[in-house]
């Protein structure tokens, strides 16, 4: 059973239609891509999975249970969870501040646990820091831990967004361009720490327009065009179909 199942899904604006009969089926520690050029539905489809834009018809199913009425997030605390194009990091904040900022359902983020349960606000704060330096040194991220997270680069603010959204500790992330923007140093670091995780066991869709990078990583993708989905299956057996082809830049990939 697919642990994320979009079935027959659309979503219009005013008379635009956005999303066409949409069917998706993600499987539990599967790590998917999603292409497509500009303008084809990816980041639509993303927003309607998350809760972010409401749907016209078709259903979601995460886990076996339906999603379609959820809240955004209600269904991140069900485990799914997504990344934005541009990162939104606090600019202001330290890199550690920005990762304990994600951490969820702290004690001490409400005052009157901070007078009546001191001892487990500071315990709850000391697990949470120790995860986040766990993940800053997993993301290589650890010496810029003090540092303004609006002094990183464009590749490691996708890596510290990576970090904020592991600190849900989600059942499945789901990643919007994570290479756009990133010099080819970091698109290999990111590459890297996508597919330990993946080999952990999360679960990943990523949509991303660097087809050679996603191609080398992932073993099946969807290829979205005007908003349907036009072909799946191995990079290869997709991207050497003609109608694939013909939706990038008229028959050259």
């Amino acid at each position: 059973m697919a642990l994320l199942s979009v079935k027959n899904v659309g979503a219009s604006f005013g008379g635009f239609i956005a999303l066409d009969d949409v069917s998706l089926q993600l499987h539990e520690g599967e790590l998917l891509g999603l292409i497509g050029t500009n303008g084809a539905g990816k980041s639509t489809l993303f927003s309607v999975i998350t809760g972010y834009i409401p749907k016209r018809s078709g259903s979601i199913e995460f886990a076996g249970e339906g999603i379609d009425n959820l809240a955004v997030h209600a269904r991140v605390w069900r485990g799914l969870a997504r990344t934005f194009q541009v990162p939104r990091e606090f600019s202001q904040l330290s890199v550690f501040d920005n990762m304990m900022a994600a951490a969820p359902g702290l004690r001490g983020e409400g005052l009157l646990s901070l007078f009546l349960s001191p001892r487990q606000v500071a315990r709850e704060e000391q697990q949470a820091a120790e995860r986040v330096n766990d993940l800053l040194t997993f993301l290589n991220l650890a010496k810029v831990a003090r540092e303004p997270a609006g002094k990183l680069s464009g590749g490691q603010k996708k890596l510290l967004e990576l970090g904020r959204l592991l600190m849900l500790e989600p059942r499945c992330i789901m990643l919007d361009e994570p290479f756009a923007g990133v010099n080819p140093v970091l698109i290999e670091e990111l590459s890297l720490r996508i597919q330990e995780l993946n080999g952990r066991g999360m679960t990943v869709l990523i949509i991303e327009h660097n087809l050679e990078e996603l191609s080398r990583i992932v073993p099946r993708m969807y290829v979205m065009d005007s908003g349907k989905v036009i072909a799946e299956g191995t990079p290869d057996n997709v991207l050497s179909q003609d109608l694939v082809r013909e939706a990038y830049m008229g028959g050259v990939i």
